[in-house]
């Protein structure tokens, strides 16, 4: 049997306090699970996010392991996080583990820097609060999207005003009397490379079309995630142009550029508004935005289907991360009245929809598996009910980050049945017994894959005449034989006697036991006991059986 640890690549804790909305808290050597309380009498809860290398995901299952061990029915990943201190908690406790749906940064920042640092992951924001990619906030309903409803108050008069797609601009270029209708008069360029388009009198980029039909003809051809429809097209009324998201999973903004025309269009009876929007105009350019998904926050980003996040409720502020929904994406761990609060969650399934994802490229397949999605980590919080009571702070909870100078950063720990025993006829079932460790080297670098052999005999051995010493002979534990590993200073239980995947291998020299060193942290001594069940009852052997992993 066989124990392998993978330390994480970033974590963070992300806030929902009003004044901490914006904090990253990357470079912290503390996670933490705590509900805030405000000036406002109310407690704001906080989430932790986790991440591990893909790479090193791939490598244990592939290399190590074994995929089709992993996958056999028989192997076990588990999320560990290492408290540091509990206040005030409650007798029941319950968090909740996910499988983050999205990308984030880690960032630099700590809860205590002044000025609030957000150069990275925050409740708002995946990335930083310079980029402003936000975490999605809003639902939409099976694979259908929204749309964006524009209402158009006059024709354009020139080139000076455009509508951005995407990437790509449409521009009106002759005489407006036909821009919305569908006459074969060349009206529309498009171009692509919407960021560096110019408007004016003269438009100097070349277009990829110019297109002799109606923007909504334009659109439908050139635009890929939308199509777009027209509700009148009279003068003056001219109508609204409705943009409707096509693609499963696609979001963005549709951008309106017009040049002033307050105080220069001689029409005021229909007031001095931009060729798009409500908006009055200036003596500036005028932008407005309208999202795809809604029509009514141009920042407005939705959750992909198969997944959520934070909704926009009384209490939370929209953001707080996203994570995929159902039982193979998520684990839940209970603590009642509990001595520790160490995590152990189960997260094989979902370390398995990753491996779709790394091995085979396999994507989210609503409803059906086998299904993968790509590793952006885990998100550890409270269940909902927790988190939107704004009475109860329910009490804090600290962990150890991937940050910490101790020996406690989280782990995920893949757990495999590597054993064989083919001599248990010739097992001790009975009796006292001598046990050694031989072979030991004492010293393992950190990539070493260390064989431990345990050497086994009669205490007490029955008198024979031989050529001999009976002490060269090998005897073997009985299959119900079980190592463990702890901390030689702190005496932590780094792995512990487990009667399932601890067991001890035999062959023709005796026990064995294989330990990667990968997973343990250098310049530390480590102590083995073993653990034996037979005839007797059960017998736990700890001589001092020391080694120490180096750089």
């Amino acid at each position: 049997m066989a124990y392998y640890f993978l330390f994480p690549e970033i974590d963070s804790t992300i806030y929902s306090h009003p004044e901490r909305k914006l904090l990253n808290a990357g470079g912290d050597e503390i996670l933490e699970i705590v509900k805030e309380k405000h000036t406002d009498q109310k407690y704001y809860p906080t989430r932790i996010l986790v991440k591990f290398k893909n790479e090193e995901i791939k490598n244990v299952i592939q290399d190590t392991i074994g995929s089709s061990t992993f996958n056999n029915g028989t192997s076990e990943v588990s999320l560990k996080l290492y408290e540091t201190e509990q206040k005030n908690l409650i007798n029941l406790i319950n968090l909740d583990v996910f499988a983050v749906s999205q990308s984030w940064q880690e960032g630099k920042g700590r809860y205590s820097n002044l000025p609030t640092s957000s150069n990275g992951v925050s409740w708002i924001y995946r990335d930083n609060e310079t980029n402003q990619t936000q975490w999605p906030t809003g639902s939409v309903t099976g694979l259908t999207f929204g749309s964006a409803s524009i209402r158009i108050d006059e024709f354009p008069s020139s080139s000076a005003h455009k509508l951005i797609i995407g990437d790509k601009s449409y521009i009106p270029v002759l005489s407006a009397s036909s821009f919305f209708s569908g006459s074969d008069s060349t009206e529309i360029y498009v171009e692509t490379s919407a960021s560096n388009a110019e408007y004016g009198s003269t438009y100097s980029k070349s277009p990829i079309a110019n297109f002799n039909k109606s923007l909504v003809t334009a659109i439908n051809t050139y635009s890929t995630d939308v199509s777009a429809s027209m509700i009148g097209t009279g003068w003056p009324s001219v109508g609204i142009l409705i943009l409707s998201g096509s693609v499963t999973g696609s979001k963005g903004n549709v951008k309106v550029y017009t040049s002033s025309i307050a105080g220069n269009n001689p029409n005021t009876q229909y007031g001095h508004q931009p060729l798009f929007g409500n908006t009055h105009g200036s003596d500036s350019d005028v932008t407005d935005k309208f999202s795809l998904q809604g029509g009514t926050d141009g920042t407005a980003v939705t959750f992909y289907p198969g997944t959520t996040g934070s909704l926009d409720e009384d209490l939370l502020t929209a953001g707080g991360g996203t994570w995929w929904t159902g039982s193979n994406y998520s684990s839940t761990q209970q603590f009642l009245n509990a001595d520790s609060f160490d995590t152990d969650f189960s997260v094989l399934q979902i370390v398995q929809r990753w491996s779709s994802s790394l091995f085979a490229s396999q994507t989210y397949n609503q409803g059906n598996l086998p299904s993968g999605i790509e590793n952006h980590g885990f998100i550890i919080k409270q269940p909902e009910s927790v988190e939107l009571n704004a009475s109860h702070s329910f009490g804090e909870l600290q962990y150890f980050s991937v940050n910490t100078h101790t020996i406690y950063p989280p782990k995920l720990c893949f757990k495999w049945d590597d054993s064989t025993h083919e001599y248990t006829s010739q097992a001790k079932t009975s009796g006292e017994l001598n046990v050694s460790l031989y072979k030991n080297q004492e010293e393992y670098n950190q990539n070493d894959i260390a064989k431990f052999r345990v050497h086994v005999r009669d205490k007490y051995p029955t008198r024979t005449f031989a050529t001999s010493s009976n002490y060269l002979n090998v005897g073997y534990f009985t299959a119900n034989s079980f190592y463990s590993v702890r901390d030689a200073h702190s005496e932590e239980e780094i792995i512990p006697f487990d009667d399932t995947f601890t067991k001890m291998s035999a062959d023709e020299e005796g026990m064995y036991f294989n330990i990667y060193m990968k997973g343990l942290q250098p310049e530390r001594y480590y102590r083995l006991l073993f653990k034996h069940k037979n005839d007797d009852g059960t017998i736990i052997y700890d001589n001092d059986y020391i080694f120490k992993v180096i750089r």
